[in-house]
């Protein structure tokens, strides 16, 4: 099985706060994705119900799939792992975010992709890039003004 990386790239107009409150509650990281997402799993950590071991369910109109947090620190990084329901053998997102200087903030995202179904992994690596990769970057445009 070939693991596909896809990384992203983004810098935005506005504090690592702020871009982190929207990457890490499943809500409003599912309205930048305008995908419907919700958090079926509240984290054991009552302080931040969407950090480790919190499970998000994507439901798109051809099926829908779940993804665990496996590591969440504020501010730094997520880490995820999609845990139920996909053809994909391996599915696995981090984002790394930073603080820059003039109140900006950057994000180095990088999902793999694999799968045992020839081609299926290089045909989703293609959907994901453009579809996470074009909500990330709409985002960071609103942010700009």
């Amino acid at each position: 099985m070939k693991i596909h990386a896809i990384k992203i790239h983004q810098e935005f107009n506005a504090p690592v706060e702020t871009v982190w409150e929207t990457f890490s509650d499943h809500t409003k990281f599912g309205q930048m994705l305008n995908q419907n997402i919700s958090r079926i799993v509240d984290s054991p950590d009552p302080a931040d119900i969407n950090g480790m071991n919190s499970v998000r369910r994507i439901n798109m109109p051809f099926a829908s799939f779940e993804e665990t947090i496996r590591k969440s620190i504020k501010y730094k990084c997520i880490e995820y792992q999609i845990s139920k329901g996909t053809p994909l053998a391996h599915h696995y997102g981090t984002m790394v975010f930073s603080s820059l200087t003039n109140c900006k903030s950057g994000l180095d995202y990088t999902i793999e992709v694999g799968s045992h179904i020839p081609l299926l992994g290089s045909i989703i690596k293609l959907a994901v890039k453009f579809a996470i990769g074009s909500a990330v970057k709409k985002y960071a445009n609103s942010l700009k003004g």
